[in-house]
């Protein structure tokens, strides 16, 4: 396989944004001046039954290669999903999203051989699947009251009261979008529990847990798994996590005006 380099995405004009920003080559575009956006998409694949249930219950996403010929890839997939930052420029997370995958059309194309390929996840009634950042394999779940913005990084779906996840369920950010729109009459940190951005200062895995309840910083749930019907119609499960995050821009370098300087570009003249 040929080698690629990595991470070497560009950071666009918001006006040569034609495509969707590609995460696995950590595209990002300028938002606003002096500000990069980013998006990260990923998934999980399930297969395993319920025999086997107690082994899945924390999970790394996997952000998929752009190159889609298999026995020609140049770019393998990412096993883990990465949000950039180091102390100089730090990533201010704001958005998550989590979901089970269903076909399209719902339900598959009849007489079509690979259709449908999607299922139902199956659980412990009431616990959760958790989307949120990773802190050395666990969770740091969403605190009761927040301190630093948790809710802006995180998205849940929960397992039923007969015990399953439909396919085509989805969540949003468990904070919706970190904007202040309203305080108490004395002004109380509880104003901002869902009004603060998540801020990283380095590299930061996301991964997906199987817990009890939202605010666990431990891996709780029973595991999940999908039924025996549905892997005998060799049909998987794929949980589908988004991260969207905003880091301050590349400091100001020469390149950025050398071009609009005046200055003799050859010897003994003036340019004039």
């Amino acid at each position: 396989m040929a080698t690629y380099k990595s991470s070497a995405g560009a950071i666009l004009q918001p006006g040569n944004q034609i495509n969707s920003l590609s995460g696995y080559n950590d595209e990002g575009v300028y938002g606003l001046p002096g500000v990069e956006a980013f998006e990260v998409v990923g998934y999980v694949k399930v297969s395993n039954l319920t025999a086997d249930k107690a082994s899945y219950k924390s999970f790394s996403i996997t952000v998929p290669s752009p190159d889609r010929r298999s026995g020609d890839r140049v770019r393998d997939d990412r096993t883990s999903l990465v949000v950039q930052a180091d102390a100089t420029r730090p990533a201010y997370v704001y958005g998550a999203s989590l979901a089970l995958a269903d076909d399209i059309p719902s339900g598959g194309i009849a007489g079509f051989p690979a259709s449908p390929v999607t299922c139902g996840l199956g659980g412990t009634a009431t616990e959760l699947l958790l989307l949120g950042p990773d802190n050395s394999g666990a969770p740091l779940g969403v605190p009761a009251t927040q301190a630093n913005g948790l809710a802006a990084a995180s998205s849940s779906l929960t397992v039923d009261g007969s015990g399953l996840i439909a396919a085509g369920s989805s969540d949003v950010t468990t904070a919706k979008l970190p904007f202040t729109t309203g305080v108490s009459g004395t002004i109380a940190n509880t104003d901002f529990a869902n009004s603060m951005f998540y801020k990283v200062t380095a590299d930061t895995t996301f991964k997906i847990y199987n817990v009890n309840a939202i605010t666990n910083t431990t891996v709780t749930g029973d595991g999940i798994y999908i039924s025996q019907t549905d892997s005998d119609a060799n049909k998987d499960a794929y949980l589908l996590a988004r991260v969207n995050y905003l880091r301050p821009a590349a400091a100001v370098s020469w390149n950025d005006v050398q071009g609009k300087i005046d200055f003799a570009s050859q010897v003994g003249g003036n340019d004039e």
